[in-house]
């Protein structure tokens, strides 16, 4: 397996990982999902007004899906429901379509639960769309730019071979093809690509950790940026139509992250590959009419 990832030479990854880090946005200390699940277990019923050890595990995760931010960086670090966490909660609910109580139900916590893409759900500062969104800014290719060129780099290995890897991403890509102006096309050589797509764990410096098993599960940048990261430690399925109980489906992730590199932000609508979240073992490989009309709304305006 290791023979078929491509690998940088020291000098190249250093180089790599220096301008991931001058060209990120960070998210507040992300915390591993193991950690994050307990506390999910001891603040489930919790309510404003009361003060629960785990809440500020909470308080991050909403911090880093764009639901609640401080003046003062110090109020994540208290385990105290206050007005602004039960306002944040009260718009996570509004967007995954729970009934919104603003207290962390048993709902509530199932969702946050899921395991995820890592870019935010919120990016513009309100759920100002009723489905799909675009990034602050709304950046995007323009227009003379509509052939991307693709590379796959990993400096991590994960438990598919580079030979699924391509397949999985040619059909991602394909499916955007299909209901757009773009093509895409493979290159090997990485000085060509336009976008550039890799494996890898934990800190991998571009200030966005991933978190291990579950939780994260990938991000992209938005136009014309071009990175996309996957988690290597997810157990990822081939490009085949059967995904296991176990796996993540890579097709769908990668269609979900390709979406985040055209310039579309999160959807609220769960038929949307744009959604957030997705199951293990889900499959979902077709794009839905809020995708094509997000796509679309964005490179006509």
């Amino acid at each position: 397996m290791a023979k078929n990832l491509l690998y940088l030479s020291k000098a190249s990854l250093l180089l790599l990982i220096q301008l991931l880090a001058i060209q990120s946005d960070s998210f507040t200390n992300a915390k591993r999902i193991p950690e994050f699940s307990k506390s999910l277990k001891d603040v489930e019923e919790s309510q404003k007004g009361q003060r629960v050890q785990g809440l500020r595990e909470v308080k991050h995760y909403l911090n880093k899906c764009g639901y609640l931010n401080y003046e003062d960086s110090d109020n994540f670090e208290e385990d105290e429901f206050d007005e602004a966490l039960e306002v944040a909660i009260k718009t996570y609910q509004t967007f995954f379509h729970l009934k919104v109580t603003g207290k962390l139900d048993t709902d509530t916590i199932k969702k946050m639960s899921m395991p995820r893409c890592g870019v935010a759900d919120i990016i513009n500062g309100s759920l100002t769309c009723p489905q799909f969104t675009f990034f602050r800014g709304e950046p995007k290719w323009p227009y003379y730019k509509r052939h991307l060129q693709y590379a796959i780099v990993s400096i991590a290995i994960p438990n598919v071979n580079l030979t699924e890897i391509k397949k999985a991403c040619s059909l991602a890509f394909g499916e955007w093809a299909r209901f757009s102006d773009f093509r895409f096309e493979f290159t090997d050589y990485v000085g060509h690509a336009d976008l550039i797509l890799g494996f890898h764990r934990g800190e991998h410096g571009d200030g966005n950790a991933f978190d291990g098993r579950d939780g994260t599960l990938a991000h992209a940048f938005p136009p014309t940026n071009g990175r996309l990261h996957f988690d290597a430690d997810e157990i990822w399925s081939d490009s085949s139509y059967r995904v296991r109980s176990n796996q993540v489906d890579l097709v769908g992730i990668a269609m979900h992250e390709i979406g985040h590199l055209l310039g579309l932000g999160h959807s609220r609508d769960e038929l949307a590959i744009m959604f957030p979240g997705i199951a293990k073992g889900q499959f979902k490989r077709s794009l839905s009419f809020d995708d094509r009309d997000g796509l679309l709304t964005l490179y006509s305006s």
